[in-house]
Formats: C-alpha cells, sequence, structure tokens
C-alpha cells in the first residue's frame, strides 16, 4: 500500500479548487487502476510561507512516511522546498498553471512539473495577434495577473513576432475599484487587445469591455477562456479568440471517460480537475516503476523525464531538461450559448506552439522580476 501526501492551496477566486484537485487525482489513480492507498492532506493556505511549506512537506514524508507527494504551489516555493524532496529521495510532482520553465533554470532531480503551460500559450496568443494584422497592441491585465510571468509571456510574443506594445492597461485586483477608463483612452491608438484575468475578475473584465466605444479585436489569456467561468458571464462581444489547454467539449474517448469519473465522484469535470487527473496517470505509472522495491532509483526519475501519455486533451510530454510536462493547445473562440452566455467554439489544436516553446524554453530566466510569491489563482 503506497501513502500519497498532498499540498493543496486555498483559492478565493476558484474556491472548488482544492476539492477539484483531490477528486480529480483520486479518479485519476481509479481509472489507472491504482485503488489500495493511503491519502494525506495537508492546507497550504496561499502558498507564500516557505517556513510553514517546508514544514508540512517533512511531516509528509518523516511522520506521515509518504512514498511520494503531489501539491500545487508556485515555481520559486518549489525551488524552496526541492533539497527536502532530493535528501528524501521521493518524487514532488508539482500541478502548475503557469509553466515557468526556463533552460537556464536547474532541475531539481526529485522535481516534476505537470503544468498547464499558461505563459507559454499566452506568448502564442500575442503572436497570434500581431500575425493577424495587428502590429500596435495593448497588454490588459488586472494588478494580480500583472505580478506573474503571464505579462513577460505577451510582450515576447508581441515584440518577437515584429508588434509593439503601445499600452500596459493594468487595473485593480479589487472588483469595487475596477474601470478600464486608462484602456479606453488607448483604443484609438492600437489595433488589438491581448488581456489577462481570472476567476471573478475574468467575468467583469468581458462585462466591462463590452461597454467600452471603439472596441478592438480582442484576444484572451488562457483562464480568461475557463469554461466555468465563461458559463457564468453574459455574451455582449465578438470576435474573442485566443488558446486553452483543455475543454470539456473535446471530443475524445480519455476526455468522455474523465468526464465520466468526475460526475460519478458527484462533481463537474473542469480545467483542475483535468490537471490532477492527469497526474494520476503520472502517479501510476511512476508508482508501478518503484513497485519491486518500494524505493525508488535514479532510473526512475530519468524514466519520469521521458513520460509520454495521452490523457483528456491529447499527448502530454514531459521535457528532460526542464522537468515540466506540456502539451499542445486549442484555438478557441467565445461565442453565444442558448442560455445566452459564454462557451467555447471552433475548438483545433496548433501545432505551430512549438516555435514558441522553443524560443520561450530558450529565453534568460525572468523569475526574479516577478512580484508574487502566491500560487497562481490563490488570493
Amino acid at each position: 500500500m503506497a501513502t500519497i501526501g498532498l499540498l493543496l492551496p486555498h483559492s478565493t477566486l476558484y474556491p472548488t479548487l482544492s476539492f477539484d484537485l483531490l477528486e480529480g487525482i483520486k479518479a485519476g489513480l481509479a481509472d489507472a487502476l491504482i485503488t489500495n492507498l493511503t491519502w494525506v492532506v495537508e492546507s497550504i493556505g496561499f502558498g507564500t510561507d516557505v517556513e510553514e511549506l517546508r514544514g508540512k512537506a517533512q511531516k509528509l514524508l518523516m511522520q506521515d512516511s509518504a512514498d511520494l507527494v503531489v501539491g500545487m504551489m508556485s515555481r520559486r516555493m518549489a525551488e524552496q522546498v526541492a533539497p527536502t524532496f532530493t535528501a528524501a529521495n521521493r518524487l514532488l510532482l508539482v500541478l502548475d498553471v503557469l509553466g515557468d520553465f526556463f533552460s537556464s533554470v536547474s532541475a531539481a532531480p526529485t522535481v516534476f512539473y505537470h503544468s498547464l503551460q499558461s505563459c507559454l500559450y499566452s506568448r502564442l496568443t500575442a503572436r497570434k495577434a500581431v500575425e493577424s494584422g495587428a502590429t500596435r497592441v495593448i497588454q490588459a491585465m488586472s494588478f494580480y495577473d500583472a505580478g506573474y510571468l503571464q505579462g513577460y509571456a505577451v510582450a515576447q510574443g508581441v515584440e518577437t513576432s515584429g508588434g509593439q506594445i503601445v499600452q500596459y492597461a493594468v487595473s485593480s485586483h479589487i472588483p469595487a475599484q475596477v474601470n478600464l477608463q486608462n484602456l479606453q483612452d488607448g483604443l484609438t491608438s492600437a489595433q488589438a487587445v491581448v488581456a489577462q484575468y481570472a476567476g471573478d475578475m475574468a467575468g467583469q473584465f468581458y462585462q466591462l469591455y463590452a461597454t467600452l466605444s471603439n472596441q478592438l479585436p480582442l484576444w484572451a489569456g488562457p483562464m480568461l477562456l475557463e469554461e466555468q467561468m465563461l458559463a457564468t458571464v453574459p455574451f455582449g462581444l465578438e470576435n474573442v479568440r485566443g488558446y486553452v489547454a483543455w475543454s470539456g467539449q473535446l471530443e475524445t474517448a480519455n476526455n468522455d471517460t474523465f468526464k465520466a469519473s468526475m460526475r460519478r465522484r458527484g462533481r463537474e469535470p473542469n480545467l483542475f480537475s483535468m490537471l490532477a487527473y492527469e497526474a494520476g496517470f503520472i502517479v501510476a505509472d511512476y508508482l508501478r516503476s518503484v513497485e519491486p522495491t518500494g524505493y525508488p532509483t535514479p532510473a526512475d526519475f530519468d524514466r519520469l523525464k521521458t513520460l509520454s501519455f495521452n490523457g483528456p486533451r491529447g499527448q502530454v510530454t514531459f521535457d528532460p531538461n526542464t522537468h515540466y510536462s506540456w502539451a499542445m493547445p486549442y484555438a478557441a473562440t467565445v461565442i453565444a450559448h442558448e442560455q445566452g452566455c459564454c462557451r467555447l467554439a471552433d475548438l483545433l489544436p496548433e501545432p505551430t506552439v512549438l516555435q514558441d516553446y522553443l524560443a520561450f524554453k530558450s529565453e534568460p530566466n525572468p523569475l526574479s522580476h516577478t512580484g508574487w510569491h502566491n500560487t497562481f489563482l490563490c488570493i
């Protein structure tokens, strides 16, 4: 019987986040036919306290004898606890939204990141905006989102494609204080807007943008296209495009299995339970690899470096140098569904993301320039 430790954050943007992660990974392991497990769960708040995180990781490893730990935390925080997992010779699998991978950042031998690659897909979104003819771009973000690497990714996507960021329009992260007057003032000088908002701030942005005069084509970052949020937003904008890691509308057998597994557990499938569900298959592969002795060897971690599998969103592959997983995104357009709110349409895989992946991977490490230690989505 294996023991799995979980380090789960709290999120006011997505109140069900911890429950989605817990039920998602349990469903993934069950569908991978790994059922004889003990679970130990620790809360890490917003994931900002290094000593608390390190203490809870040590408890899972030393007191609870966890064979591996799965947690959602920022890259910065994972690097702080990585020596603990290296010393214990135990796997830390980080559930990651952003994708802070760069070749200049060394990968800890026993730490791996299963990622939604929001930064990579943001870079792709910005590149596509420029290639569509918008060489003058406004980057619109909440103050919260602006503290992470999506802003850097958008700027890189615009500037390396021959475009120019003509304005950074950053709005408050406090809903009552949000207005888009700064963005409105700059619309006449640009040809498109690339926006990054998450959670209730995303829904608020859509509704406020719909009231502006002289609206420009809107290119939306991945969290602005998250489907549970979209389903609550009255449709009011045409020509909103972007890229997503996953959609409930993907018509594949693996996606159907995932959605059915979550609904049997009384939960609607979403982006976060999908990420955790896939993590269940990664953990299952790892446990089978170490099963003969119960103790991991360097070969077991080397196996993860090149692991590739098919999940609900398609093929997922680990990069052996960065220890990050990545997958091909899907182009999507926002349209109205029959209830008058927003939904995604025209989902198509986007193979050209490979050029952004290779370019972004080779960028110098900008992590020292980010402002937040929070796990992304956790405020």
